[in-house]
C-alpha cells in the first residue's frame, strides 16, 4: 500500500471534519470569536453543520438545507468564493425571504435595521465561481439583479444578531409554521 500523503482536500473528504475541529488554523481574533459564536448558537439551536467540500459546511434544520458557512483560511493562496485570506461568510442561497416580515418585530425600528442589513448583504456576482452571470433575486421586497446570493461575510457582533433572526426565520418555514413564498 502507498504512503502517499493526501491533500488538504483530500483528507477532509476522508475525514468530514467538525467544523469545530478545523477552524482555529484557519480563522483568528474576532473573526475567529464571532464564528465560533455563531457555531455554537447553531448547535444550541439545534441546526446542524454537515461538511459538504473543502472548508465548506451546509446548515440544516429538520434535515433540510437553508444555508453554508464557509471559510477561506488565512494561508489559503487559491481564490475561494470572493472571500479574502482569514475570513467566512454564512448564506449564499437563504430560503427566499416574504416582501414582508414587519410581524416578526417588536418595532418598526427594529424592522428597518434588519431590511438594511439584508439589503447590504446581497451579494453582486464576482464571477468568482459557479454562479456567474448571477441571477435576479427579491429580498423583502426589493429587487436585485445579477446577484450571487445573500451572503454574510465576516459579521461582527450586530450582524450576528441580524443573522441569528434569519435563521429563527428559515426555523420557522421549515417547520412549517410560516409558509414560504416559493411553494
Amino acid at each position: 500500500m502507498s504512503d502517499k500523503k493526501l491533500t488538504y482536500t483530500q483528507e477532509q473528504q476522508k475525514t468530514k471534519p467538525k467544523i469545530e475541529d478545523v477552524i482555529g488554523d484557519l480563522l483568528e481574533g474576532d473573526k475567529l470569536k464571532n464564528a465560533l459564536d455563531l457555531i455554537a448558537y447553531l448547535r444550541a439551536n439545534k441546526v446542524t453543520l454537515r461538511w459538504g467540500s473543502q472548508n465548506c459546511w451546509g446548515t440544516f434544520y429538520k434535515g433540510k438545507g437553508f444555508s453554508n458557512i464557509r471559510i477561506r483560511g488565512k494561508n489559503q493562496s487559491k481564490a475561494y468564493y470572493g472571500l479574502e485570506p482569514g475570513s467566512w461568510h454564512i448564506g449564499r442561497h437563504w430560503l427566499v425571504l416574504p416582501d414582508d416580515l414587519s410581524g416578526e418585530f417588536e418595532d418598526s425600528i427594529s424592522y428597518e435595521k434588519f431590511k438594511e442589513f439584508i439589503w447590504a448583504n446581497v451579494t453582486p456576482c464576482k464571477k468568482c465561481m459557479c454562479c456567474a452571470p448571477g441571477r435576479s433575486e427579491i429580498h423583502l421586497g426589493k429587487k436585485f439583479d445579477s446577484v450571487c446570493g445573500l451572503r454574510i461575510e465576516n459579521p461582527d457582533a450586530e450582524a450576528l444578531e441580524h443573522t441569528k433572526k434569519l435563521i429563527e426565520y428559515c426555523k420557522s418555514v421549515l417547520s412549517g409554521y410560516v409558509n414560504n413564498p416559493t411553494k
